[in-house]
């Protein structure tokens, strides 16, 4: 639960351009993440609706049995070493702070 808070304090905060903890819209892991930490608010805050309409858009979509589906319900697999886990609690905690205003 805690990786899935970090994940979400990373999508909520404001973009950096060009920053390693931007999601790519076509990949099914960010897509994943992102939608698993969305679905907390109901896709209402920050690019979460941006998200949610994504996830329902090629490349995210596919058939099964006569029924639309998309990748991103699927549960997002993260293998991260200790180090990189440290630089997403300090980025996370840099956005934070900027959204905060201190």
């Amino acid at each position: 639960m805690k990786h899935l808070f970090l994940i979400g304090m990373l999508f909520s905060g404001v973009a950096v351009a060009g920053s390693e903890f931007d999601f790519d819209y076509n990949d099914k892991n960010d897509m994943r993440g992102a939608y698993s930490m969305c679905a907390t608010t109901g896709f209402t805050q920050g690019d979460c609706p941006k998200v949610y309409q994504k996830c329902w858009q090629p490349p995210m979509i596919y058939r099964k049995k006569h029924k639309t589906k998309t990748y991103c319900v699927d549960p997002p697999k993260f293998g991260v070493s200790d180090s990189d886990k440290d630089r997403y609690l300090d980025e996370g905690a840099k956005r934070a702070e900027k959204i905060n205003g201190e």
